[in-house]
């Protein structure tokens, strides 16, 4: 991208989620067992971003995670060249030079997490993180995207002592989420993810449909308890409460691009009651579809 491209920018985007938590918390956090391990520190959502560049000459004081859920970017450290992908995440060591910008064509759809901690080197390294190695990829973005959106949900509630611990062991479990789903770029899934992966697919394509557990388990090839229990290993979740998931997660997105009002949006994803659709959404959102509808 040259300098002459138009409406380069940090943020700004249409329906875009940022928090930074004050600096003073931060400071707090870092006295506290928990948060001393593992501190966020800025968080955010970017959907569709043209035009993101960000270029930091000294870069951060803190570590900084990248997941691409859709589109493609590019970013430049430490005399290397990545290109990020949907479904690779892209970590950034503390106070190094660097420059990231989303693709011109198709630019990425993106959440991001700073953080810091005494223990963040040992997530990393239980990742393989480190050196050259920067990018790693997930079999299901959408798993480690639910997560996000768990930790997310903590910055909406303030910035108490237990929502900053609540912020730190969601992210906790991202992290894990991440190793859990972590493959190789290249690298094939196993059969078994092969399968869930089908069926993810499948919920997705057809959000309206009333699914029940047995027909889930039948697309899968697999017996109702097995598919439980796979589903439960691969998300972290049990098939209905992953659909469920998926459905708001849909919902929201919906309501973020301005095209659907509440109830259009709940009968997209299968709800026939815009009620129940709400309450469902405040309490695995953890905020009203109609702030969704406003925008942030």
């Amino acid at each position: 991208m040259s300098d002459t491209t138009p409406d380069k920018r940090p943020e700004g985007f249409p329906g875009q989620r940022l928090v930074i938590v004050p600096r003073h918390l931060v400071t707090a956090a870092g006295r506290l067992s928990v948060t001393r391990d593992l501190c966020v520190t800025h968080i955010g959502h970017f959907a569709a971003a043209g035009g993101h560049f960000v270029e930091r000459p000294h870069g951060t004081p803190q570590h900084i995670l990248i997941a691409c859920m859709a589109g493609s970017g590019i970013c430049q450290t430490g005399g290397k060249e990545w290109t990020i992908g949907p479904g690779e995440i892209l970590f950034l060591p503390p106070k190094q030079a660097h420059l990231y910008r989303a693709d011109d064509r198709s630019p990425w759809t993106i959440f991001w997490v700073h953080f810091r901690g005494v223990r963040a080197g040992d997530y990393l390294d239980a990742l393989g993180i480190g050196g050259a190695s920067r990018v790693t990829a997930v079999n299901d973005p959408e798993a480690v995207f639910e997560a996000f959106e768990d930790t997310f949900r903590h910055v909406t509630h303030g910035f108490g002592e237990a929502a900053l611990i609540g912020l730190s062991t969601a992210f906790a479990r991202l992290l894990g989420l991440v190793k859990v789903h972590q493959r190789r770029s290249g690298e094939r899934s196993h059969p078994a993810e092969r399968r869930l992966l089908r069926v993810l697919a499948l919920m997705r394509d057809d959000m309206s449909r009333q699914w029940t557990l047995g027909e889930l388990a039948r697309e899968a090839g697999l017996s109702a308890p097995h598919f439980t229990e796979l589903c439960r290993t691969q998300s972290g979740l049990p098939p209905m409460a992953l659909l469920t998931r998926l459905r708001l997660q849909h919902a929201m997105a919906l309501l973020q691009q301005g095209q659907h009002n509440v109830s259009e949006a709940a009968l997209a994803v299968g709800y026939s009651d815009p009620f129940y659709f709400s309450r469902q959404f405040r309490k695995h959102i953890g905020t009203p579809p109609s702030a969704c509808k406003r925008g942030p």
